[in-house]
């Protein structure tokens, strides 16, 4: 079963965003671009910004160490300072690299790939070295078992949909001219979800299902609002 759980990671992390790059290129053309800027807009916000000011300059502060032991706080920290930081960047790359490629399909292919590098980077990397492991006969120095690697593979592929919707989202703004309301709507909505990952266990004491199930319906709903939003402006054009 464990072979199954890290396979199927592999598929989530790999295959299913860059599948769905294929499939998005097969409806429009420049959806490449749209989706490696996508995967820039994490890295350099994330990996280059925000996670060394985390790990390498906050903890300098008492504040953030006091800030450590309250679990809202902390998980409400988390949480908007990843909207803000993934979201601006999100509403930067598609307002000022994006001019032409703005459809439906450019959307589905940013979200794939800021999504998608974030999947490949976080898990993807690691399930690939376990299943080397695994299969070179050291699975039982593995510190997971099956179960932990569907619920991974699971959760990366809510958080690809939530990227996916809030990348939509922001689109909608920037097409409707309506950008900041569409920006803080996305903004609050990955507060909310990277903040439950803290509070619910910290302040509720939910299990790592009860995170996952939470996870997956703000990831859905998400996912469901920016295709509504976008596919009106697209009917509103036609």
């Amino acid at each position: 079963m464990l072979i199954t759980g890290l396979i199927y990671c592999v598929i989530v992390c790999f295959v299913v965003p860059l599948g769905g790059l294929v499939l998005c290129a097969r409806r429009k053309k420049g959806v490449g671009k749209a989706f490696f800027v996508g995967a820039a807009a994490f890295v350099v916000s994330q990996i280059c910004v925000r996670i060394p000011i985390l790990q390498l300059v906050l903890p300098q502060y008492a504040w953030f160490a006091i800030m450590q032991l309250n679990p809202w706080k902390y998980g409400l920290f988390l949480g908007l300072s990843a909207g803000i930081f993934e979201e601006v960047a999100r509403w930067v790359c598609i307002r000022f690299l994006m001019k032409e490629q703005r459809t439906l399909a450019h959307g589905l292919a940013f979200g794939m790939g800021h999504g998608g590098i974030e999947a490949m980077i976080f898990v993807g990397i690691n399930v690939v070295v376990c299943l080397g492991m695994l299969l070179g006969g050291q699975g039982a120095l593995l510190p997971l078992g099956p179960w932990d690697a569907f619920l991974a593979g699971g959760e990366r592929l809510y958080a690809i949909g939530f990227h996916v919707g809030a990348t939509l989202l922001v689109l909608k703004g920037i097409r409707a001219g309506k950008a900041l309301r569409y920006l803080i709507s996305a903004i609050i909505l990955h507060g909310l979800l990277d903040a439950a990952i803290v509070i619910l266990p910290g302040v509720y004491g939910v299990g790592q299902m009860g995170v996952w199930l939470y996870g997956a319906l703000a990831g859905v709903l998400t996912l469901a609002a920016g295709l509504i939003c976008i596919r009106k402006t697209e009917c509103q054009k036609k």
